[in-house]
């Protein structure tokens, strides 16, 4: 397999890791929210989408799960893979 083919595979593993745990968060708070609206019926827009962007919040100020580490690693990567990317063959 081409590098370049390789390099594309870690940056995508690397993207799903780093979002999968923020999405998942989101869908519980979402989940947990819709329920309790369910079960008291509340039919408020505002009572759905709030816990969501607290959620949101939150994880951006903790810093994403070490998201950050994540993609600092994969942009590390890419730097010292450079050189070997700029001089191979593209067919």
């Amino acid at each position: 397999m081409p590098l370049y083919l390789k390099l594309f595979q870690h940056a995508f593993a690397t993207g799903m890791s780093a979002i999968l745990p923020c999405v998942a968060v989101l869908l519980i708070v979402g989940l947990v929210t819709s329920i309790f609206q369910a079960v008291f019926q509340i039919e408020d827009a505002t009572f759905a989408l709030l816990p969501k962007t607290m959620a949101m919040v939150v994880i951006a100020f903790t810093g994403g799960f070490g998201a950050l580490g994540v993609f600092e690693s994969l942009a590390r990567d890419f730097i010292v893979h450079a050189p070997i990317l700029v001089h191979q063959s593209w067919y």
